[in-house]
């Protein structure tokens, strides 16, 4: 599906934007629950990241992506065809950006296999991201954010959220992690 949407044409008759991998995410970070520290390090964080952005490495030319490509906005329907869901944040930018939530399946979480993570990168055309950690990093620092946003709403997601945060600092050992669903 990431294929055919990343081959639309993009055209000057939409003005679809470009993406912005940070959108609310300084916000996010000012009104969590968190100690100065802690609020410190994740606002250094985010702006490291904005940094490396700006930089990053040439990939496949920029495209029409959906900008939050996960398997929770896929629905496969029962005649076995497949929708994505969702379309919030499409926009033009690097097609690796939807590419990268399946790559922190594997590499982050361990949740998608070897042969399975292999098998999508070919089904896309053989692009692998994972080895794009800026990519992975903003990934990351986003479902962070979230999880302490829906912690101030939902206090059992407090520990998920903290527990989140202190995987990106360096306390919970390296990768995988193993972090669940927040409410």
């Amino acid at each position: 599906m990431l294929r055919l949407l990343h081959a639309l044409p993009v055209t000057q008759d939409i003005d679809l934007g470009r993406v912005d991998p940070f959108v609310r995410l300084r916000d996010r970070i000012q009104e969590a629950e968190l100690e100065a520290e802690p609020r410190a390090w994740l606002l250094y964080r985010l702006e490291r990241l904005q940094q490396a952005w700006q930089h990053l490495p040439p990939g496949l030319p920029e495209c029409v992506i959906h900008g939050d490509a996960w398997g929770g906005n896929v629905a496969v329907l029962e005649d076995g065809n497949a929708l994505l869901l969702d379309f919030e944040h499409t926009s033009v930018g690097p097609p690796e950006w939807d590419l990268t939530s399946t790559a922190i399946e594997r590499g982050t979480f361990a949740q998608l296999s070897p042969v399975d993570y292999q098998a999508f990168c070919d089904a896309y055309g053989g692009t692998d991201v994972l080895g794009w950690p800026t990519l992975r990093d903003i990934r990351e620092l986003r479902l962070v954010c979230f999880a302490l946003q829906t912690a101030i709403q939902h206090p059992q997601a407090r520990d998920q959220a903290h527990l989140r945060l202190e995987c990106l600092q360096g306390h919970r050992g390296p990768r995988p992690w193993s972090w669940t669903r927040v409410p």
